[in-house]
């Protein structure tokens, strides 16, 4: 619902009759291929993180093809939008399905890349759709295989492990160990890197000591291979119970990662790096499979703030039960200054780069490339001081019934739309004039924008209030037309 409101103000700007939800067509759902009369035409919105140059394929009964044997078979190959980088379209021809089998006998997606179509609980997924010639369909996929896999395939470690954020730009990175025993795992430059293995959301590389080494007392010497070594680090006692996690950088310096105090979320995370300079303002609407989702307008607050490498992230929680909807990401600074739609299916923690071009994909959350970001933990937050707004309405309309009355800015005062009944509120008797009477409660510089409206398409344009430190309130008048102030003092009594 939310959404429809935000794109009212658009519609009355163009002077349209009316702007309803129910016409909202989402962006990754707009068909994207032409529909042919004698073809089944299927639109895939692909699961997140669906590389552009991927290769997918349909099997199902009507085909009689298998994940083995459909793989590299073009007759069955899908072709990516080329105006959309979510969906991938298939012509279907019902006289080349065998054995009188059709798409209601079942049928799914697979990636050559990334394995067979999965659900959200991690199984294999089947559609089943009655298809008519000359109509699409939009088929949505969850999950592919590889994501669970990469779940299940944890890095097993033979004994202590050295882990290394590595930010020293050197070709080749070694370790030189000695101390109670020298050259151990090898001499000069010592042992390569055995993996990398990401951990709190940092690609870290690592070393695997071994077993037989427990307990030893070692000092550390990283190298470009034999060259530009860092100074020894240690002596540090390698145990297999407590890893040693190190960041070590083109400056030369080896610090020890705080790998404490891991953050548990609930469900997926969004992470984001603020270069909006919004701080802890920052907040988060989302709209799409679910309207209002985690809250109205301007939507949910920060969750907390968390260190990856140099980086603090503030992130909000989706909460478990939201996996697998498809969102569309709204940030604002408190229901103001918002950025462009950002479109995410619930799942893996995301982490993104807010910028006045929207929010931007960080691949790689411990080393974000070249961003200049507002740190929100190096700005004192102030206590906001309470403030109450009167609100005094004098309902002038006649066909503008029944009136409600809508809110959003800071929050969506009397509820979603269309908002609360005016007749409903507080009457007084003001200067023999009849008024309503409200209040909004928030804090000094908040703004809230009304909306007038009969639920039935007419509203009028949006009426801004703020909250002051001193004076609070607002006098009215509504007619079916406009919202102007309204001034007490003509209704005074002439002397």
């Amino acid at each position: 619902m939310k959404r429809y409101i935000i794109s009212m103000m658009a519609c009355i700007a163009l002077l349209f009759a009316s702007c309803q939800q129910e016409q909202i067509v989402f962006d990754h759902e707009q068909q994207q291929f032409a529909t042919l009369e004698n073809a089944i035409l299927l639109e895939l919105i692909a699961p997140i993180g669906t590389a552009v140059d991927e290769e997918i394929y349909i099997i199902g009964a009507f085909n009689g093809m298998d994940e083995k044997s459909v793989i590299g078979n073009v007759a069955w190959q899908l072709e990516k939008a080329e105006l959309s980088d979510k969906k991938w379209g298939i012509y279907l021809f019902p006289g080349d399905f065998v054995d009188g089998k059709t798409l209601a006998d079942g049928f799914s997606f697979v990636s050559k890349k990334s394995g067979l179509e999965y659900t959200i609980k991690g199984e294999p997924a089947t559609h089943s759709l009655t298809a008519n010639v000359g109509q699409m369909y939009n088929i949505w996929a969850d999950r592919w295989a590889s994501y669970f896999a990469s779940d299940e395939e944890q890095v097993q470690h033979d004994g202590p492990v050295v882990y290394v954020l590595d930010e020293s730009g050197f070709g080749q990175l070694n370790l030189y160990m000695w101390g109670d025993v020298n050259d151990l795992n090898g001499g000069w430059p010592g042992m390569a890197v055995t993996g990398t293995e990401k951990v709190n959301g940092m690609e870290l590389k690592y070393f695997d000591i071994g077993a037989d080494n427990e307990g030893l007392s070692e000092t550390l010497i990283f190298s470009d291979n034999g060259s530009n070594q860092l100074a020894d680090y240690g002596p540090v006692v390698l145990t297999s119970s407590e890893p040693l996690y190190l960041h070590i950088t083109a400056e030369g310096t080896i610090e020890e990662l705080n790998m404490e105090n891991t953050i548990e979320h609930d469900g997926a995370a969004v992470y984001i790096l603020d270069g909006m300079e919004w701080g802890m303002n920052t907040t988060l609407y989302m709209w799409g499979d679910v309207n209002d989702l985690n809250g109205g307008w301007p939507g949910m607050v920060v969750t907390g703030t968390e260190k990856i490498g140099d980086y603090t992230y503030m992130y909000f929680d989706l909460g478990a039960a939201n996996t697998g909807l498809n969102e569309n990401l709204i940030f604002s600074n408190n229901g103001s200054n918002q950025l462009a739609d950002y479109a995410y299916t619930i799942g893996e923690n995301i982490y993104l780069y807010l910028t006045s071009g929207g929010a931007q994909l960080i691949e790689d959350p411990a080393n974000p490339g070249d961003v200049v970001w507002f740190d929100p933990l190096a700005q004192p937050v102030e206590p906001k001081e309470e403030a109450v707004i009167d609100l005094y309405i004098y309902n002038a309309t006649v066909t503008l019934t029944p009136l409600n009355l809508y809110a959003w800015g800071s929050k969506e005062v009397f509820g979603g739309w269309p908002g609360a009944v005016v007749a409903d509120m507080e009457q007084v008797a003001m200067l023999n004039l009849p008024l309503l009477h409200t209040q909004i409660s928030g804090f000094v510089g908040d703004e809230f924008n009304l909306i007038f409206n009969n639920n039935a398409g007419s509203q009028l344009a949006d009426y801004n209030v703020k909250a002051a430190e001193t004076t609070n309130a607002y006098y009215i008048k509504v007619t079916d037309t406009e919202v102007t102030p309204l001034s007490l003092v003509a209704q005074l009594p002439a002397k």
